[in-house]
Protein backbone atom coordinates (compact mmCIF):
# COMPACT_ATOMS: atom_id res chain seq x y z
CA UNK A 1 0.00 0.00 0.00
CA UNK A 2 1.51 3.09 -1.28
CA UNK A 3 0.97 6.08 1.38
CA UNK A 4 0.64 9.82 -0.36
CA UNK A 5 0.15 13.25 1.01
CA UNK A 6 -3.23 13.03 1.27
CA UNK A 7 -3.66 9.70 2.71
CA UNK A 8 -1.70 10.92 5.44
CA UNK A 9 -3.34 14.11 5.82
CA UNK A 10 -6.84 12.65 6.28
CA UNK A 11 -5.38 10.21 8.69
CA UNK A 12 -3.82 12.52 11.15
CA UNK A 13 -6.80 14.91 10.56
CA UNK A 14 -9.15 11.85 11.63
CA UNK A 15 -7.01 11.38 14.57
CA UNK A 16 -6.94 14.93 15.63
CA UNK A 17 -11.24 15.34 15.18
CA UNK A 18 -11.23 11.89 17.47
CA UNK A 19 -8.70 13.10 20.02
CA UNK A 20 -10.63 16.48 20.37
CA UNK A 21 -14.14 14.60 21.02
CA UNK A 22 -11.82 11.92 23.28
CA UNK A 23 -10.15 15.11 25.44
CA UNK A 24 -13.52 17.23 25.90
CA UNK A 25 -15.66 14.04 27.24
CA UNK A 26 -12.71 12.19 29.31
CA UNK A 27 -12.24 16.05 30.62
CA UNK A 28 -15.65 16.76 31.27
CA UNK A 29 -15.84 13.24 32.96
CA UNK A 30 -13.07 13.41 35.44
CA UNK A 31 -13.91 16.77 36.36
CA UNK A 32 -17.61 16.98 36.11
CA UNK A 33 -17.52 20.45 34.30
CA UNK A 34 -19.05 20.17 31.24
CA UNK A 35 -18.98 24.56 30.87
CA UNK A 36 -15.45 25.23 30.86
CA UNK A 37 -14.16 28.52 28.50
CA UNK A 38 -10.35 26.80 28.55
CA UNK A 39 -12.02 22.67 27.50
CA UNK A 40 -14.04 24.60 24.72
CA UNK A 41 -10.94 26.51 23.45
CA UNK A 42 -8.79 23.43 23.14
CA UNK A 43 -11.47 20.85 22.07
CA UNK A 44 -12.86 23.85 19.59
CA UNK A 45 -9.24 25.03 17.78
CA UNK A 46 -8.65 20.36 17.48
CA UNK A 47 -12.05 19.84 15.55
CA UNK A 48 -11.87 22.69 13.15
CA UNK A 49 -8.08 21.82 12.22
CA UNK A 50 -9.28 18.02 11.93
CA UNK A 51 -12.48 18.64 10.10
CA UNK A 52 -10.56 20.80 7.57
CA UNK A 53 -7.76 18.55 7.60
CA UNK A 54 -9.86 16.12 6.09
CA UNK A 55 -11.87 18.94 3.89
CA UNK A 56 -8.40 19.52 2.10
CA UNK A 57 -7.48 16.07 1.35
CA UNK A 58 -10.82 15.09 -0.18
CA UNK A 59 -10.33 18.36 -2.53
CA UNK A 60 -6.90 18.09 -3.09
CA UNK A 61 -7.38 13.98 -3.92
CA UNK A 62 -10.31 15.35 -6.33
CA UNK A 63 -7.97 18.07 -7.89
CA UNK A 64 -5.08 15.01 -8.50
CA UNK A 65 -7.92 12.99 -10.39
CA UNK A 66 -8.75 15.62 -12.33
CA UNK A 67 -5.52 16.97 -13.76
Amino acid sequence: MKLDGNKVLGFLSFVMLLGAVIFYLSWSIAYGDWNDIGLYSISIILILFGVLGIWLSKVRAKDISIS
